[in-house]
């Protein structure tokens, strides 16, 4: 199976008061830290949500950038940028916008707000991706669902278009209607799953 790779940059990130994928963290925003994690994807998408306009032109390969993502943000191959086709439903609409245009079987989703995430976690979770689920989500060792790092068939860009269509933008609902698995991630793991969502966890981080 063809796996992809998609981030999810699009969040209006309320509770942070700026923009999450544009925090630093060890020199680099938080947007290129995860390109670089997944750089190794032949096909790489970033969902720009609809709270930004962004502009891309492929140069030698290479995605220039215009708006509040540059050249810089991204170190790694050619990223394709996605607006969101329903704006503003949250992750859903990311993740429909990201699934519907890709050409691989499937997507590894991540949101922007995870830099910690690392290739050894990203391809544990690749490891259990097989033609009979439909996506495979991490859980982590609290038992708690991220259904923002996870693999999604393209085949549920129907079931997400359906939910944001119904005004139910709820991942968990989505995921109701889906044949999923999910992977418990041990103490080895589930450090890299940390969610930067207010000043207080960035100033932790």
């Amino acid at each position: 199976m063809k796996i992809g790779c998609a981030v999810l940059a699009g969040g209006q990130s309320s509770r942070m008061g700026k923009d999450k994928s544009l925090l630093t963290f060890q020199g680099e925003t938080f947007l290129n830290k995860i390109c670089e994690t997944l750089s190794g994807f032949e096909e790489k998408i970033i969902a720009s949500g609809a709270n930004r306009t962004i502009g891309v032109s492929e140069v030698s390969g290479t995605s220039e950038i215009s708006g509040a993502y540059d050249k810089n943000n991204i170190s790694n191959g050619s990223w394709n940028i996605v607006p969101d086709i329903y704006p503003k439903k949250g992750p859903i609409g990311g993740l429909h916008a990201v699934l519907s245009i890709c050409e691989s079987e499937a997507l590894f989703c991540v949101s922007c707000d995870m830099p910690l995430l690392q290739k050894s976690l990203v391809e544990y979770v690749c490891s259990f991706m097989i033609e009979e689920y439909d996506a495979i989500i991490a859980v982590t060792e609290e038992g708690r669902k991220q259904p923002l790092c996870a693999i999604y068939r393209k085949s549920v860009v129907s079931i997400l278009e359906k939910q944001i269509l119904e005004g139910n933008y709820r991942m968990m609902g989505a995921l109701e209607q889906m044949r999923v698995n999910y992977v418990a991630i041990g103490s080895e793991y589930s450090w890299q799953l940390k969610n930067i969502n207010t000043p207080e966890e960035y100033l932790e981080l």
